[in-house]
């Protein structure tokens, strides 16, 4: 989880965002942006390019890596359940690659279950080995809709156990649960992959005031900070 630092810039962090007039609410680059000020490691340019990595913030020193999420919720009660997208799984396509010759739509719940298993922890192993990772989580944060009030959640991410998991199906795919539990969900139509999560009670909950800046008032202010850094790079 964050220390109380990391806690402190990233409520300055979720201020200074929501004050700006172009952005609407903390989502996609403006969390990886936030994530990385907190965590204090470089941060690189979108117009570089972006890569399709599981990890989008990697410690190199520590070595640890996370997955980024920024999500809208009804609730930040502890223990509320919300769902999200980790990952496109066309697993009837990749089915021989993923140890199964024949697998249909119409095969057991139990081996299409199996195959999304082997199919998202192909994808953990194979992410921390290429962005050398071996601390690997999933960092959350949640919003209401009102932007006033923020959630940071953060969960182990590792492979699953097969074994774990008891899989049925759905009207709309196949839900596989722990204990119980809906913990992966698999729409057959969309070959999407979510997950379900709860909000555990170490979740570091962050209440904002609100303000936004005007335009005049965010652009001069920008501007000022770049004409700074010019006279400061010219000047070394």
């Amino acid at each position: 989880m964050l220390t109380d630092n990391e806690v402190e810039r990233l409520r300055e962090a979720i201020i200074a965002t929501v004050a700006s007039p172009v952005i609407g609410s903390i989502e996609d680059y403006a969390w990886e942006a936030i994530f990385h000020h907190v965590k204090n490691i470089p941060l690189s340019d979108p117009a570089l390019g972006r890569k399709k990595d599981l990890y989008d913030a990697v410690d190199t020193v520590s070595q640890t890596g996370w997955s980024l999420k920024s999500l809208q919720t009804n609730s930040l009660a502890v223990g509320n359940s919300f769902r999200f997208v980790i990952q496109r799984a066309d697993i009837v396509k990749k089915g021989s690659q993923l140890g199964f010759s024949d697998l249909t739509l119409s095969a057991s719940a139990q081996d299409l279950g199996l195959a999304i298993i082997r199919h998202w922890n192909d994808k953990i192993i194979s992410s921390k080995t290429a962005q050398l990772v071996r601390n690997s989580y999933e960092s959350i944060l949640l919003k209401t809709i009102r932007g006033n009030q923020y959630l940071y959640c953060e969960y182990p991410l590792e492979p699953y156990e097969p074994d774990e998991f008891f899989w049925q199906r759905t009207n709309s795919g196949l839900q596989g649960n722990i204990s119980g539990n809906p913990e992966l969900i698999w729409y057959s139509s969309q070959k999407q992959l979510f997950r379900a999560r709860k909000i555990p009670e170490q979740a570091v909950q962050i209440n904002i005031d609100r303000i936004r800046l005007t335009c005049g008032q965010y652009f001069q202010t920008i501007i000022k900070a770049i004409e700074s850094q010019i006279d400061q790079s010219k000047g070394s």
